[in-house]
């Protein structure tokens, strides 16, 4: 009973934004309202399909009253939600679309955090296509960067930074406009002090040389990662045995494109071979992860880096990240492997005289994961198929 009376209320209000799009305060009540009657259990209990239409409500009333700040504040408050952000399906586009705009003129701490925590979570449901338009913003990559700068300049650490650094990392995954927009903004001189003051800050390390990790997998822009200062610093966290195994695999990833192309390497040859033996060393040492640390979009990244020429420094950076993600996540990735060409890749790797046996070692444990992978899915393919008769 409880239940139908705070789903007919909701109905109520959100009929009632409908039937007065124009009404300021009828709109303020409402968003008051909707913000009320979604929070803590009460949103879950509600069925999707209205929880779907108020937040579509929710949006349009920010569109329509986009300089009144309680309107604006009363649908952020509701939007602000794990349940609604992560289950409920709306215009994932428009609401980070929406919530940038506002967090552009506003500069409250605790509404800033709300909303680039909106924004974390939005950006990594939109689709390859949204996301490549999403991402060419210019503007959308100034506003996250200056409130990366607002923070690092007294040196906090705090929720908003780590969404802003989040934001920034799944915004330039595999989309090279932004990577190039992340550098046009001074996002590298950024980075670098960011890097820098935060060394004792694994989390936020892991996004920083997450990011660039985005920005070396670019051909065009790994000339922009070449200077000498950076990349010893980035190899300095490689080699350092105390240091997080999370921060030395992204640090390695940086080192492994780099060093994967000798023609668009412009510092000394002595560095890079420097850096593909402590590829090579450091990730020997490195322990298995049990937590979710990265996921990846696609592996195109890694198909130049597996290639039977590559130094085996490069090589095995490359194995070990396809061998963590299909650890953990086996079924999708294994799928993906498989779909991308990238099994074929894994194949002539192993099978290669000149191949170091650690990296045929991982190799084959892959390969192994995948074929254990088409046995079940076709076992389960083989039940769920309809018999004849």
């Amino acid at each position: 009973k409880q239940k139908t009376k705070i789903e007919s209320k909701n109905w109520l209000v959100v009929s009632g934004m409908q039937r007065h799009p124009t009404s300021l305060q009828i709109h303020l009540v409402a968003t008051a309202c909707v913000f009320n009657l979604t929070t803590q259990d009460l949103a879950q209990a509600m069925p999707i399909s209205l929880l779907s239409s108020t937040v579509t409500q929710l949006l349009n009333t920010m569109k329509n009253f986009p300089n009144h700040q309680q309107v604006q504040k009363n649908c952020l408050l509701a939007l602000c939600s794990d349940y609604i952000l992560q289950e409920v399906p709306f215009d994932k586009y428009l609401a980070a679309m929406l919530v940038i705009n506002w967090l552009s003129s506003h500069e409250d701490p605790t509404l800033q955090r709300m909303a680039v925590a909106v924004i974390s979570i939005l950006v990594a449901k939109l689709s390859t296509e949204e996301m490549a338009q999403f991402s060419k913003d210019i503007f959308i990559m100034k506003q996250l960067l200056a409130i990366v700068q607002q923070k690092a300049m007294v040196g906090v650490v705090d929720s908003t930074l780590k969404f802003a650094l989040s934001a920034l990392w799944n915004l330039t995954d595999e989309m090279p406009v932004a990577a190039r927009n992340f550098i046009e903004c001074r996002g590298l001189e950024l980075y670098e002090e960011v890097l820098e003051s935060y060394y004792t800050e694994p989390s936020i390390q892991q996004k920083v040389l997450g990011l660039l990790n985005n920005i070396a997998e670019v051909e065009e822009l790994q000339a922009d990662l070449m200077e000498e200062d950076i990349l010893e610093h980035i190899l300095s966290l490689l080699q350092d045995s105390q240091v997080d195994v999370g921060v030395r695999y992204f640090a390695g990833g940086i080192l492994a494109h780099l060093a994967s192309r000798p023609d668009a390497w412009t510092l000394e040859n002595e560095l890079r071979s420097t850096v593909l033996k402590q590829l090579h060393d450091s990730i020997m040492t490195w322990t298995h992860l049990e937590r979710e640390m990265v996921s990846y979009r696609s592996f195109h990244p890694f198909c130049p880096l597996l290639q039977t020429c590559q130094p085996a420094g490069v090589q095995l950076w490359a194995v070990w990240a396809i061998h963590l993600v299909c650890t953990q996540n086996t079924s999708h990735y294994s799928s993906m492997l498989e779909k991308e060409g990238l099994t074929e890749l894994l194949k002539a790797l192993a099978a290669h005289p000149s191949t170091h046996s650690d990296i045929k070692g991982l190799s084959d444990s892959v390969l192994s994961m995948v074929e254990q992978h088409q046995i079940h899915a076709g076992a389960f393919n083989n039940q769920t198929a309809p018999q004849r008769s």
